[in-house]
This record gives structure tokens, sequence and C-alpha cells, in this order.
């Protein structure tokens, strides 16, 4: 018999303050976003011991603590709009005080603070699974394949009421049977990436405490995220604002580890309709990238999930033996931990592609965040994300001919070469300006599925459980949501093995292990989790 979910509830939620009017242009990062899948992730929670207590409701205690907690959220509550014509005569008015590079076709601002600002919608539910079915207690020690299609999911049901505007942020709340409960939440790429959604969470998580246990003295936490967009628009190189693109600027992106895929390139092959933005049909466009390769993507084959646990000893093992320093060139930057994993990873993923004597390029299209590279700040809000394109032979990532220690070493010196290559202010800030005169910010891709490709996500570091609600409930697990198609990867932290010691204790964020979710061909998958050198 299935998992059963039954919603309870659909409602719109503001802040408890009412907001004021603002308009606010996102980045220009955040407009090469606005096609993405959106930012989600559930969180798993235990039975709260809190639950115990006479006349406490569980929905109601949410929905008090997420509107206090949106009060220094306004703008997730509010309307994503984008610029979407080339007459500046027909431009919404509250446009018209943005600066140049932010009123042009295809930019994206948020509009909040009106009395038909669509909110958050809230969902609460129950379902008849229990934290068990969804993710086994002894899942890391005795299940370290782990294959998702058994695992029911608790799926999002939205419900737009009669003349309510979409909204961009989703949250769903379903208490299991077990009386554990699980919360998703779901919100447009341009308004966050994962950094921004768990930093709210976490956010939520401190009104939770207070409202719950009390604050000190009896005051509410302050809340400080950092909603300032044109931030990181200011890092740009060159004049985003005048008539045309600085040619010695556009220069120097040339060499940078970056695909550009001209969206509007693509051939029949696409295999869903593709259409030119309507202001631009009638001009002669001159291709400015390469086409998407469609022929390498087989949309017909069906495409398995498994989450792949890999131990704390198992972690160490892979990187010990290839993180010692390169004697004959002490220069050499040190590969991370996270460097070891994602070539381990790809180089098994790459073998069970059959790719292992293939002297074409392989790429592996890793999602990287700005914020270090700017000094931004954890606490900025946004989405301000690049895909760096690293790439080598499918030979040199998988060829039986060179012994695994010195494959393993070779692919982490790349990874970490690359991301040493595209993590220098320079080099952001001359794409930033390539992105500010582009026709439209999401023309230009810079990742693709299929054979050759990889599209990696890093959740690492990000603290998906580190989020205390105040109620005595330990997180089971924190899963993200990522498309099934084949290629998508997603690296982040396992939940903790011992429920005593909380995330901030651990000295590495991989002392509890890490868990790699990945899609891939069902064919392909099915050699991965036979080979004996996935799980070291």
């Amino acid at each position: 018999m299935g998992v059963e979910t039954t919603v309870i509830q659909s409602e719109r939620l503001r802040p408890s303050i009412k907001p004021t009017e603002r308009a606010v242009p996102l980045s220009l990062l955040d407009a090469t976003t606005a096609d993405f899948s959106s930012t989600t992730a559930i969180w798993l929670f235990e039975r709260p011991e809190e639950t115990l207590k006479d006349g406490f409701d569980l929905f109601d205690h949410f929905r008090q603590s997420l509107q206090v907690t949106l009060n220094d959220y306004p703008q997730w509550t509010g309307l994503l709009k984008s610029i979407t014509t080339l007459d500046l005569a027909r431009h919404e008015k509250e446009t018209l005080q943005f600066p140049p590079h932010a009123r042009r076709f295809g930019r994206v601002y948020v509009h909040y603070g009106l009395p038909q600002d669509p909110g958050v919608e809230f969902i609460t539910a129950t379902s008849t699974a229990t934290i068990e079915t969804l993710c086994p207690a002894l899942r890391t020690k005795e299940k370290p394949l782990f294959d998702r299609r058994l695992s029911s999911a608790i799926t999002s049901v939205k419900k737009d009421g009669a003349g309510l505007l979409p909204p961009a942020f989703v949250i769903q709340l379903t208490r299991l049977t077990c009386g554990g409960f699980a919360l998703g939440a779901k919100i447009a790429h341009p308004l966050a990436d994962i950094q921004s959604l768990v930093y709210f969470v976490k956010d939520w998580a401190k009104i939770s405490r207070c409202q719950h246990l009390g604050g000190p003295n009896g005051l509410k936490p302050t809340l400080q995220p950092v909603f300032e967009p044109e931030r990181l628009d200011s890092m740009a190189a060159g004049d985003i604002n005048g008539e045309g693109a600085n040619p010695e600027v556009l220069e120097r992106i040339e060499g940078l580890p970056l695909h550009r895929y001209d969206w509007w390139a693509a051939p029949a092959q696409c295999p869903w309709p593709q259409e030119i933005p309507e202001p631009f049909r009638s001009q002669d466009l001159a291709v400015i990238g390469k086409a998407m390769p469609w022929t390498e993507w087989d949309f017909a084959a069906p495409v398995s999930h498994y989450t792949v646990h890999l131990t704390r000893d198992q972690i160490e093992s892979i990187w010990n033996r290839i993180s010692n320093e390169d004697p004959g060139n002490p220069t050499a930057e040190r590969i991370s931990r996270h460097d070891a994993v994602l070539a381990h990873i790809w180089s098994c993923i790459t073998r069970a592609r059959k790719q292992q004597e293939d002297t074409g390029l392989v790429h592996c299209n890793l999602a990287y965040g700005t914020r270090s590279t700017f000094q931004l700040g954890d606490d900025f809000i946004g989405s301000p994300v690049i895909n760096i394109n690293i790439e080598m032979s499918g030979k040199e990532l998988a060829s039986a001919e060179i012994p695994v220690e010195a494959r393993t070493r070779g692919i982490a010196q790349c990874i970490r070469k690359t991301i040493g290559h595209m993590s220098q202010p320079g080099a952001v800030a001359a794409h930033l300006h390539s992105v500010a005169f582009e026709k439209a910010p999401q023309r230009i891709w810079q990742a693709f599925l299929g054979s050759r490709h990889l599209i990696v996500t890093s959740w690492a570091r990000v603290g998906i459980y580190d989020v205390d609600l105040g109620l005595k409930a330990p997180i089971r697990y924190a899963e993200g949501v990522i498309p099934d198609l084949d290629g998508d990867i997603l690296i982040k932290d396992a939940p903790p093995s011992d429920r005593s010691r909380s995330v901030s204790d651990r000295r590495a964020w991989t002392d509890d292990g890490v868990d790699v979710s990945i899609h891939i061909r069902a064919e392909d998958m099915d050699r991965l989790i036979r080979d004996p050198l996935l799980l070291p």
C-alpha cells in the first residue's frame, strides 16, 4: 500500500508587520538563474519531545514563527518580475528608478509591499509515511548505496486560491504518522540559492526557539539578512551602465573556464519547443556561442537516482592518498576533501558511462558561489552563483592504464586549478560585465547534461543540519531536491552520527561522512553501483 499525503490547509502568509513598498532589481547573476529549477530542500525531523505537552499545536507554532521571520525577508513575499520589452516607454513605472543596466531585457526584479503581494504559500498536511520509510535510521551503515526510488517522497501540493498571484516561495509542513514531521521549502532560484534558503531556515529556527522557550530578557532575536543585490553588480568590471560592452573587458572572459552555449541557437533536436523572445525575432541574430549538444543527451533513456554515502574513513583514505604536497611543485594549491570527493565520484561515473578510453572532453559543470570571491558574507541573500566548466578527457578520468591514486590526484588537481582560475575577483568581475550586455542574461548557458556532462551542486558547509527549532526534534535527514535528469549531482554533508554532538562541534564538514545524490541513466547506474572502486 502506497503512502498517502492529505493537505489540511493551504494559505498565504505575509509578514506580521506590513513592509514599505519597494521595487528592487536583483543582481546580474540572480537574473542568469531565472530559468533554473527552484531551490528546494526537505528536512525530516524526529518526533518532537515538546509535542507531548498539552495544548501544543505544531502547525500553529510554525505559522506564527514564520510570519515573524518574514518581517526580515519581505522581498520573498512579493512579486518576482522581469523586463519583457525593449521599449522604455512601455516599462512598468516602478522600474524607471532602476539604473540603466537593470532596465535591459530579461533583467529580473522583485516588487513587494503591495496589497496584492502573493505572500508565501504555507501548506499543512498529514502523511501515512514514517521517517523510517522515508529514510531508515541505519541508512548510512546498512545502505551506503540507497535507491531513492524505494523511498516514498513527501510531495508538495500547490493550491493557488482564486484571484491570487502565484507565490515565489512555497513551504509545506507535513506531520508523519510516527509523530515526526517533514519541512519542505521551495523558492524561485533568482531569490535564493541554497546558502540563502538555509540561512532563512536558521533564522526561522531562532524565532521558533524564542517563541517556544523564550529569549534572553524576553527579547526577540535580531535577524540580519543582507538583501543588497546592487552590491554584487557594483563589483562588475567597467561601466555596465554604458552604451556598449568594453572590448578589453570581454577579452578577459575568453580564457575563463566557462561554457558559452547559445540557447537561441538550439537546433531542431531540442526536445521541447524553444523560441527566441518576441522582441528579437525580427532581428538578424549572430550566434554568440556553441549550439546545445542535444545529440549527446538521450531523453528517452530512463534515469535512476541513488544516494551514495561515503564514510569519514573512506573520504580520509581517498584524500590522504592524493593530498600530499608535490615536492616538484611546492607552490601547488593544496587539494581539499571536497576536491577529492568530487574527483572520485566523477571518475566512477565516467567509468560507468564506458568512457575510459574516450579521448574527447568530458565536462563537470560545478556550481560556484561568489560570496567568498567578493567577501559578501554568508548573510548575503540572493543567488550569486556561476557554473564553472572543469574538463578532462574520459581517458584521463577513468582509464585503467593510469594507477587509481595518480588518476584521482590528477583529477583533483584539475578541479582545484580550475576553481582557482575562476575564483579571482577580476575573473568574476569581467564575467559580470559580459552578462550586463547580453541581449538577455538567460541566453548563454554555462552547463549542460547528458552523456558528456555533469552538473554538480554542492551544499557542503551551508549548515543544513545546524537547525535547532527548540522542539527537541533532531533532524534525521536533509534532502536536496534536484531534477531527475542524466548527470545531475548533489554533494552534501551526511547527518550527524552522534545525536549528542552538535554540528558546530565538527572539525571538518566530512566528519560524519558525505552523501552524494546521483541521477544518471539507469544502465549507467547499474554499472556504477557494481563498481568495486565506488566504495573504497
